[in-house]
């Protein structure tokens, strides 16, 4: 985009200086949010390799002392079921951008080698744990360690030594396992004659020393307590339930907890509350709901509660979870029950007890991609670094992203605008906003549709324009309807024109030489008066009111009334003396201003003032549904959009039209307005919305809210 060169309050400027116009911001701003380009800039991310075809998974990153990072993986032809299976690692030396070429960390000749953990002792000696997967079948895996003490260098670290470890669970693992599946709610599951209990199996196959002893498998990083013990989150395919091995001289031998019972509870991440208690995240692999399951240890990891679900979803994926130097926790998780396709990073300040932030690292729609498997650190810096399988239809690789905590929380850091009228706090609240209605029959049986059917609710009228009062006319007998006035100061379609609604002769400066309005932001600016500009948008809410319907809201046909600070104090002020609310943007965030600045918006100290000073509601954050070249790409892009924003009240403009032959002569992007007219019906979209815990507003809503305050 050009730069955009605005009036001043002292003078006129001239064709020569005009480069660009507001208009393209407001409907050229797709993925672009702004919270997501005003708070990026803490956010990195990079894969650690190309995309590729091989297997590639279960990553795990370590810092070491000189500040570089190492992370590994396993690679080959498939899992546990594919011989030529290694594990493979890289660098990323301190204050680079690209990692090393990979390299092998381990490889068992003729055997899969899965599942590796990185991680340094109190020594800073490197530890790096994997399995080894005997007779390709999981619960014969061994559990093997190699330590180095000369790490720092190019390549793979020089181990000193290796070792497999080897945990004797004795009787009492069987014991434990009996008396926690008495203790689970329910205390068992479906039993028939013949269909033996699940729990009983389990408990048989515990009594065999031979499956106690084998089949352990780590994949999430140990936690170091507060006493310098070693906790290492272990579990077994074949008893689908989790153990830790503990180690008192920093992993040179290690003894086995009593099991964490449960029924398909794997793969631990392991945290340690102020009062000493240590907390278990664990993947669900068992019944109906899916959900992350929970034990905790109050005896430095040895004995475990019977673990329970939480209401967080998981699909049968890892989790992560780490404590942050400020005391927040961090989680890592598919916050889904079916798929892998979206990858989420949570804050919690209360130990777990809720996760009031949430941001995410992934979404793309389900059979698109799979995103798993995170592991998460934070560094000396104090960033937190994730690395994860990164799947789709162009290959598979590891993907590092990093970022500070801060970057989770976006701008719920401060109280929002959405917060200040009394939604939830750290909440998305998205205005979906039908734009252009009455200027075509197609775009007034769109929004008919939608609101008839309670899709979206609120939209706004181009009142100079010929199908505005047949659809007014409709709408003030539907008391659903959340309908504002579209002010249009901008005709810009080829054949498809309107004048204005204020007699020629009193604004001269808004008509361009076919006697309707001007076709751009820029020629509107360099020829009206903020007077005319006023006298317009005033007599097209008077029209609204004239027929009978009280407008919700006015907001500004293609950005012309941010075209210039006048213009824009003929906006606020007219939105105040009717008290009719405005889409006015909060631009006292500096993360907000700058998004704007670097678009071309005329932000300045004036136009904060004011923005500052409106009485009215104000926005959080704004934009338009991103274009695309398919339906599914349109919709995939709005996801991203939303995913990509901070919390706060947000108004997401767009133009639904029916498809007619008659919309394709008006316009060439009748597609995307037919397209738009379609998505929120969609059910997928209905879901995502769902999924998300999105709340939907309307502008009656919002200025409810506020009056109530």
């Amino acid at each position: 985009m050009d730069k955009i060169i605005i009036r001043s309050s002292v003078q006129k400027i001239s064709p020569v200086v005009v480069l660009g116009f507001l208009a393209a911001c407001f409907f050229l701003m797709p993925y672009a949010s702004v919270a997501q380009q005003g708070s990026e800039s803490s956010f990195q991310s990079e894969y650690v390799f190309p995309k590729q075809e091989k297997h590639v998974h279960s990553s795990s990153v370590v810092e070491l002392p000189n500040g570089d990072l190492l992370v590994c993986w396993f690679e080959g032809s498939g899992e546990r079921t594919a011989n030529d299976v290694a594990i493979m690692g890289a660098r990323l030396k301190k204050g680079q951008a690209q990692w090393s070429k990979p390299f092998v960390m381990a490889d068992t000749p003729d055997n899969p080698d899965c599942n590796p953990v990185l991680f340094l002792d109190a020594k800073n000696r490197l530890h790096l744990t994997w399995i080894v997967v005997i007779a390709n079948r999981w619960e014969a895996s061994l559990l093997k360690t190699r330590i180095s003490t000369d790490y720092l260098n190019d390549g793979s670290p020089k181990w000193d030594w290796q070792d497999v470890i080897l945990l004797k669970p004795g009787e009492e693992f069987a014991e434990a396992l009996e008396k926690g599946f008495r203790e689970m709610d329910p205390p068992a599951l479906a039993w028939a004659e013949y269909a033996p209990q699940y729990e009983r199996m389990i408990v048989e196959a515990a009594k065999d020393p031979v499956k106690r002893e084998v089949g352990w498998m780590g994949r999430i990083q140990p936690l170091t307590l507060q006493n310098g013990r070693l906790l290492m989150p272990l579990y077994s395919d074949g008893y689908n339930v989790s153990l830790v091995a503990i180690s008192d001289d920093n992993g040179d031998t290690w003894k086995p907890s009593l099991p964490i019972v449960g029924r398909g509870n794997i793969q631990p991440a392991l945290l340690q509350k102020k009062d000493g208690t240590v907390v278990a995240f664990m993947r669900d692999n068992g019944d109906a709901p899916k959900r992350v399951v929970l034990s905790s240890s109050t005896d430095n990891g040895y004995t475990w509660s019977v673990s329970r679900k939480t209401d967080i979803p998981n699909p049968g994926a890892s989790v992560e979870a780490i404590p942050l130097t400020d005391g927040n926790w961090l989680m890592v998780n598919n916050d889904l029950e079916n798929g892998r396709h979206r990858l989420a990073v949570s804050l919690s300040d209360d130990e777990g007890a809720s996760w009031t932030w949430k941001r995410y690292l992934e979404y793309e729609p389900k059979g698109k991609g799979s995103f798993s498997y995170p592991t998460a650190i934070q560094t000396s810096d104090g960033r937190v670094h994730v690395t994860y399988s990164h799947h789709t239809s162009e290959g598979k690789s590891i993907k590092h992203v990093s970022f500070m905590s801060e970057w989770v929380k976006g701008l719920s850091q401060g109280e929002t605008n959405a917060e200040k009228l009394g939604f939830p706090k750290g909440k998305k609240v998205l205005l979906l906003h039908m734009d252009d209605l009455g200027m075509c029959k197609e775009a007034n049986d769109a929004g008919k549709f939608y609101i008839e059917n309670d899709y979206i609710l609120s939209g706004a009228v181009m009142m100079p324009c010929e199908y505005a009062v047949p659809f007014v006319e409709w709408a003030k007998n539907v008391p659903k309807a959340d309908i504002g006035v579209h002010l249009t100061l901008t005709s810009e379609w080829k054949t498809w024109r309107w004048p204005p609604l204020t007699d020629a002769e009193k604004v001269p400066g808004l008509i361009d030489p076919d006697g309707k309005m001007w076709r751009s932001v820029r020629e509107v600016v360099m020829n009206a008066s903020p007077e005319e500009v006023e006298m317009e948008i005033r007599a097209q809410i008077d029209k609204m009111l004239a027929l009978g319907l009280n407008p919700t809201h006015i907001d500004t046909h293609m950005g012309t009334l941010y075209g210039s600070p006048e213009f824009l104090k003929v906006f606020l002020k007219v939105a105040e003396e009717y008290k009719i609310p405005a889409n006015a943007i909060d631009l006292s965030n500096p993360k907000v201003a700058a998004f704007y600045s670097a678009e071309g918006y005329p932000v300045n100290e004036e136009v904060i003032g004011m923005l500052g000073d409106y009485n009215l509601p104000h926005l959080d954050n704004f934009g338009s549904v991103p274009k695309g070249d398919t339906y599914e790409e349109v919709k995939n892009n709005f996801y991203k959009l939303v995913n990509a924003l901070d919390p706060g009240l947000t108004e997401i403009i767009f133009h639904p039209s029916f498809e007619t032959e008659n919309m394709k002569t008006i316009t060439g992007s009748w597609q995307q307005r037919a397209w738009e007219a379609d998505m929120f019906a969609d059910p997928e979209m209905i879901r995502f919305f769902e999924e998300n815990d999105i709340i939907l507003t309307t502008w009656r809503e919002v200025m409810e809210r506020f009056n109530s305050k």
